[in-house]
C-alpha cells in the first residue's frame, strides 16, 4: 500500500500520523515556506525506536541522530547543555549519553535505539545514562508559541499529541550526494518508502488550533451574567493553553445558527482610561451594541504573559488560534465575521467557514470594527 501523504485533511492527517508513530513508524517532517532554506527531519517515537527504523534514519541522514526532548525532562535526567552553546537559541544540543546498560560501543543502530528508549522512559534515573556516549539529547523550550517552535520542538509535539512520551528521535535528511534534502526531495522520500510526510506548518497550526495533546488549546470555565448599559449579556471564559490568558465570549439571546462574530482585544488605554488614539473602546461598545440589538457573539482576547509584549491592534497567529479554538469550543462552525480584525483565510484554515465577512452596522450607527 503506499501510504505517501496519507489524508488530504489536516485533522485527517494528525490522526494517519498519529498512527504511524504508534505503530513505531518514521514520519518525515518538512519545512515548507516556513523559512529561508527549508529542509526535513525524520522523526521516530524515542519511545518505540527499534533496530530498523533507526538504521534507516541513519541511512538517510548525516547519521547524526539527536534525540529531542523537553527542558524539565532533560533536568529529570541530569543531562547537562554542552558548553560554549548558543545563549540565544531555545533548542540546546547537551552532553552525548548512551544507555548504561545492554549497549555495548553505543554507535550501533541498535545501541543507539536502546539509548533512546531510555530517554524517553519514564521510569528511566540519571544513573541510567553514561556520559559522554553517542546519542545527543536536545532541550527544546515549553514555553515557546507554536510559530517559533523548530523542527526539533515539533517532533516533540507530535509524539505529545499522539498519545506518547514526549521524546523524539530526530535527525536531517540529506540526499545521496550530501546535501541536505528540500521540500520536494523529503515528498520524494516519504512516496518511495511509503511513509507519512507532514509539513512544520500543519503542525503549528495544529498546535494553534487544537492543542498539545496534554491540554487543549482553550479550555471552558466559569459562566456569568453580566448587566451593561445595552443590555445582560451570558459571558463564558475561556483558559488559554498557549498564551496563559484568560478570555471572554459575550452573547445575548437569539444567537442565529450562523452568527455575527467580533473579536477585539484588550486595550487598556481606550476601554479603562477613555484614550480616544486608537478607538478600541468606542468600537468595543459599538460591538456590544450589536450584539444585544442582533444576537452573535463578542470574542473578547486578553493578553498573557507569554504575548505582553504585542500591541493591543495586532492579530496574531496565536489571536486567530484562540478564535478558532473558541468558536470549535461552541460547536460554530460558521461565522458572519464583523470588521476585518482577524483575516477569513486565516480562520478557513481552521474549518471555520466565513460566509460575509467585514459586515458593518447601518452607517447611522457605524462602529467599523479595524
Amino acid at each position: 500500500m503506499n501510504r505517501g501523504l496519507g489524508p488530504s485533511t489536516t485533522a485527517g492527517r494528525l490522526d494517519y500520523v498519529r498512527d504511524e508513530l504508534l505503530a513505531g513508524r518514521p514520519v518525515l517532517l518538512s519545512d515548507i515556506g516556513d523559512v529561508p532554506t527549508p529542509s526535513g527531519s525524520v522523526v521516530i517515537a524515542a519511545s518505540l525506536a527499534d533496530t530498523h527504523w533507526t538504521a534507516w534514519a541513519v541511512r538517510h541522514s548525516s547519521g547524526f541522530l539527536c534525540v529531542a526532548m523537553p527542558e524539565s525532562r532533560a533536568e529529570a535526567l541530569d543531562v547537562p547543555l554542552m558548553p560554549g552553546r548558543d545563549e540565544t537559541s531555545s533548542t540546546g544540543f547537551c552532553v552525548a549519553v548512551d544507555a548504561a546498560d545492554g549497549t555495548t560501543t553505543g554507535i550501533s543502530a541498535a545501541d543507539r535505539a536502546l539509548t533512546a528508549r531510555v530517554l524517553a522512559d519514564p521510569r528511566s534515573r540519571p544513573v541510567d545514562l553514561n556520559r559522554p556516549g553517542h546519542v545527543v539529547p536536545v532541550r527544546v523550550s515549553e514555553s515557546d508559541e507554536p510559530a517559533a517552535r523548530d523542527r526539533a520542538a515539533l517532533a516533540v509535539d507530535l509524539c505529545r499529541i499522539a498519545g506518547l512520551p514526549p521524546v523524539a528521535v530526530v535527525g536531517d535528511l540529506v540526499a545521496d550526494d550530501g546535501d541536505v534534502m528540500g521540500p520536494e526531495d523529503v515528498a520524494a522520500l516519504g512516496a518511495s518508502q511509503h511513509l507519512a510526510v507532514l509539513s512544520t506548518a500543519t503542525v503549528r497550526n495544529h498546535l494553534l488550533f487544537s492543542g498539545n495533546g496534554d491540554a487543549p488549546r482553550v479550555s471552558r470555565g466559569e459562566e456569568s451574567t453580566m448587566r451593561t448599559t445595552w443590555g445582560d449579556f451570558d459571558v463564558t471564559s475561556f483558559r488559554d493553553g498557549v498564551t496563559g490568558a484568560t478570555h471572554a465570549v459575550l452573547r445575548c439571546a437569539g444567537e442565529a445558527l450562523t452568527p455575527t462574530v467580533s473579536v477585539h482585544i484588550e486595550c487598556h488605554d481606550s476601554e479603562a482610561f477613555g484614550a480616544t488614539d486608537c478607538g478600541c473602546g468606542e468600537r468595543l461598545q459599538g460591538s456590544l451594541r450589536h450584539v444585544a440589538a442582533h444576537g452573535g457573539l463578542l470574542i473578547y482576547l486578553r493578553r498573557g504573559a507569554k504575548s505582553s509584549d504585542l500591541g493591543a491592534h495586532e492579530c496574531t497567529h496565536a489571536d486567530v488560534g484562540a478564535v478558532a479554538a473558541i468558536l470549535h469550543d461552541l460547536e460554530v462552525r460558521s461565522v458572519r465575521l464583523r470588521g476585518k480584525f482577524v483575516p477569513e483565510a486565516s480562520l478557513e484554515r481552521a474549518d471555520i467557514a466565513v460566509v460575509c465577512s467585514g459586515f458593518q452596522e447601518p452607517a447611522e450607527t457605524d462602529y467599523r470594527i479595524a
